[in-house]
């Protein structure tokens, strides 16, 4: 699922104070396979395939000194698909979040078949720089605004796919990002980002405010064309944890406000079980089945901005640990307009060894779309997903 952002003061954290320059050296290697069915018939690819996805990431972290540390991840990843039809381009399963835009891509295409890809990235090399005043990072990194779990709306920088299957890190954006801690509870984040273009150029400005009873964030920038506020709130009573958050975006080009997106949530919290819920409006998606189609070739899902075509959703996540190696989990998605539901059951066990295996499926519930000509029709958002099921093992070093 897609991962969460909280919105919380922290203590600046300083490399310690080392003798001299170290070099530590990290990573995991996932293996990901699956089997989709689509549901449907579609003029444009088999109903049922499979396909296969291997992550390597090599994370390299060189503390130069207690003010400077440098980041780099190598990546290098495979994909391989049963239809030609279907590789790279599912909604759902392996590599299906949009990456940032970048004016310098640092990506090599090792190998390319009609269904197998291998190719190598660094998706972080940055420059982290400690001083008594701000925390300044350069390049490529990992960035992440919000505090909704199920519809996040502040995650602008780079946001997961609900529908991702590999959620392990969070694709990174090449900006520059100054944290200010400038009294106790107080932090101030800004960020210039490159999104591709010099039209395109972003940057923002958040502040958290840790108070006794609530934590408080509001933001503002420039996100592609567009000027975006942001709010959110959350606070604790009792065992639960309620928050909200929400974005009003203003149109550069058109000179006009455009609707809301707004999420509101309460989390259960415990030792073992936790349990999630949020409402989610939507003020990017279409207001009728109709325009569903439409609404996907919109500039706000094409960059990610949103992964979402409807207006009004509702969801809600279980976890439960019964023990130290295994974990079970379930969330849903559902669209209020349609409706329809995406359904996300979901086991992993720790194997020890650093070793971690994973079960899981995507089940979609609605009306199946009408893809073939001349008026094809997506009658429902949650029913075009299908069924998926996969297995993923995990290896940490």
């Amino acid at each position: 699922m897609a991962g969460v952002a909280v919105a919380v003061w922290v203590t600046p954290s300083y490399p310690q104070a080392v003798a001299g320059p170290t070099l530590e050296v990290g990573g995991y290697l996932r293996s990901i396979s699956g089997v989709q069915d689509l549901g449907y018939d579609s003029p444009l690819a088999e109903r049922r395939f499979a396909f296969n996805g291997e992550v390597f990431r090599l994370k390299w972290t060189a503390t130069l000194s207690e003010h400077v540390r440098l980041t780099a991840h190598n990546r290098v990843q495979l994909q391989l698909s049963s239809t030609p039809q279907m590789f790279g381009s599912g909604i759902a399963g392996f590599g299906v979040s949009v990456v940032p835009g970048r004016t310098v891509s640092l990506e090599t295409t090792l190998l390319e078949e009609e269904r197998f890809r291998v190719w190598h990235d660094l998706d972080r090399v940055a420059i982290d720089v400690y001083t008594g005043a701000v925390d300044l990072t350069f390049g490529r990194q990992a960035v992440s605004w919000g505090i909704s779990t199920l519809f996040p709306i502040a995650d602008l920088w780079a946001q997961f796919s609900p529908f991702e299957l590999d959620t392990e890190e969070r694709r990174g954006i090449d900006a520059a990002r100054a944290l200010v801690y400038p009294v106790q509870g107080l932090e101030l984040d800004v960020v210039l980002a490159d999104r591709g273009t010099l039209r395109d150029l972003s940057g923002g400005a958040r502040a958290t405010v840790d108070l006794p009873w609530a934590d408080v964030y509001v933001a503002a920038g420039k996100f592609w064309r567009q000027v975006i506020g942001l709010a959110g709130l959350s606070a604790v009573t009792g065992n639960w944890k309620l928050r909200g958050e929400v974005a009003l975006p203003w149109e550069i080009d058109a000179a006009e406000v455009r609707p809301i997106r707004a999420t509101v949530g309460a989390d259960r919290l415990g030792a073992k079980f936790l349990l999630s819920i949020e409402y989610h409006h939507n003020g990017l998606g279409a207001t009728d089945a109709s325009d569903y189609v439409a609404t996907l070739q919109s500039a706000q899902l094409q960059r990610g901005e949103t992964y979402f075509v409807g207006r009004h959703y509702l969801g809600a996540l279980g976890s439960y640990q019964p023990g130290v190696r295994l974990a079970l989990s379930v969330s849903a998605l559902g669209n209020l307009q349609d409706p329809s539901v995406a359904f996300f059951p979901a086991a992993s066990y720790d194997m020890g060894q650093s070793t971690r295996l994973s079960l899981g499926a995507l089940l979609g519930a609605g009306e199946a779309p009408l893809l073939f000509p001349p008026d094809p029709e997506l009658r429902s958002e949650f029913g075009a997903y299908g069924r998926l099921g996969y297995v993923t093992v995990s290896v940490y070093f």
